[in-house]
């Protein structure tokens, strides 16, 4: 029997058994010697995983198990948002993108493909940089100042088109734009034919979790559509955030 198998064997007990146990009854339960199950239940106390009861000598589950059966009773960001994700795509007609941050680059989380047969996505697990296109600048956009300078000084800020922003003072001003107005929107920055319109989803605590976006040829969001989209993309990313406001997920 390996470590790990012993500690999942000693925290199984208290659920399978009794919720108090001492240190012998372990040792007998697990026909291991009383030193070996002192070890154990030492480490799983370090880590919050037992504490000690009341009984002297004797243990019970700690907080630590606590916190992560709350995690597991959570719905996950892309659980909540994929059903405001469908939505905004047949309102929209198009891709939509729910995008995370991992360092000093984006993620796609989750997507919702569009009804055109010509249409603009991103895969699972895709990463994208920061400075270009709107999944990637209304991610930084909400970033603290501190945070937005260091990933300024270690990114380079690759040029993948003629209106891609490569200034770090230019990004700057764009990023207070964004943050401002509450959208970003991205003429070909990444892929030139293309037009992005993204907007924030914040935590519980008013912390940047994700960003909200909709892909699409240009000349599908031209004028009038472009208003209407945007209006729909905030709206979506707002109705994600109050959602996890409401369910306490930070």
């Amino acid at each position: 029997m390996n470590t790990l198998d012993k500690s999942m064997r000693i925290l199984s007990l208290f659920v399978d058994i009794n919720p108090v146990l001492s240190v012998a009854e372990i040792s007998e339960r697990l026909e291991i010697p009383q030193s070996t199950a002192y070890r154990y239940v030492a480490t799983l106390r370090k880590h919050q995983f037992l504490e000690q009861d009341s009984v002297m000598g004797s243990y019970r589950l700690g907080t630590r198990i606590l916190e992560l059966a709350r995690s597991v009773a959570k719905p996950s960001l892309q659980e909540i948002a994929l059903p405001l994700m469908e939505q905004l795509s047949r309102r929209s007609g198009e891709s939509v993108i729910l995008s995370g941050r991992r360092q000093h680059e984006g993620i796609c989380l989750e997507k919702v493909e569009g009804h055109h047969a010509l249409r603009v996505s991103h895969e699972r697990g895709a990463v994208f940089p920061l400075h270009a296109g709107t999944s990637g600048k209304v991610l930084m956009a909400h970033l603290e100042a501190r945070d937005q300078d260091e990933i300024l000084r270690t990114m380079q800020l690759v040029r993948f088109s003629e209106t891609t922003i490569t200034d770090p003072q230019a990004l700057k001003d764009e990023l207070r734009r964004i943050r401002e107005q509450g959208y970003a929107e991205s003429d070909g920055e990444v892929l030139r034919g293309t037009y992005g319109i993204g907007a924030p989803i914040f935590s519980a605590s008013r912390r940047i979790l994700a960003g909200l976006s909709v892909s699409a040829p240009k000349h599908r969001l031209q004028r009038n559509k472009r208003t209407q989209v945007i209006e729909y993309v905030v709206a979506a990313a707002t109705a994600i955030t109050q959602e996890l406001k409401t369910r306490g997920v930070e």
